[in-house]
């Protein structure tokens, strides 16, 4: 284009404050076609930042209720289970002299000792062996069977034994 304006200048067809008035035109131009382009394209990135700060909000809130949410069910679980043991649960017998063996979470063998007629309510189906939730130690109690029926649907785990339930542990 530049070529084409200096041949007519050469030419006389154009002067040279007609060519200096187009080309400052064209500077104008430029500038405020930039200017509103840059700032079109700031307020673009802009919106863009705020929004992709927005998602990341969002997603660390929904992320931080989720964890929330299943800690509280996970102590509304250990409660629950807390206070069906803590009713049907058996005292414990300090001249038992029978071992009952069962085994842990850990698949290992454990036992607990109980007197001779534990140890038929155990075999018949009437008593059964939980873990009990939140202790920092293993500790097994004896309950009765109703409490085994109620734990079951909350967490089968707990079960450690009972002949009345199939546990699938």
């Amino acid at each position: 284009m530049q070529n084409l304006r200096d041949q007519l200048l050469k030419a006389g067809v154009a002067t040279k404050q007609q060519k200096q008035q187009v080309e400052q035109e064209k500077r104008r131009k430029r500038k405020k076609q930039q200017k509103g382009q840059a700032e079109v394209e700031e307020q673009a990135q802009q919106r863009q930042a705020h929004e992709a700060r927005l998602a990341a909000q969002q997603a660390a809130d929904r992320e931080r209720a989720a964890a929330q949410r299943a800690e509280l069910d996970a102590k509304e679980t250990q409660l629950r289970l807390q206070n069906i043991i803590n009713y049907w649960q058996l005292p414990e017998e300090p001249d038992g002299r029978r071992r009952w063996y069962f085994i842990t979470r850990r698949n290992t063998i454990n036992y607990l000792y109980v007197s001779n007629p534990t140890a038929d309510r155990l075999s018949t189906g009437d008593v059964a062996i939980v873990e009990e939730p939140g202790a920092e130690e293993e500790h097994y109690v004896l309950v009765e069977r109703e409490a085994a029926e109620h734990i079951a649907p909350i967490d089968r785990r707990v079960i450690r034994f009972s002949n009345s339930l199939s546990t699938d542990t």
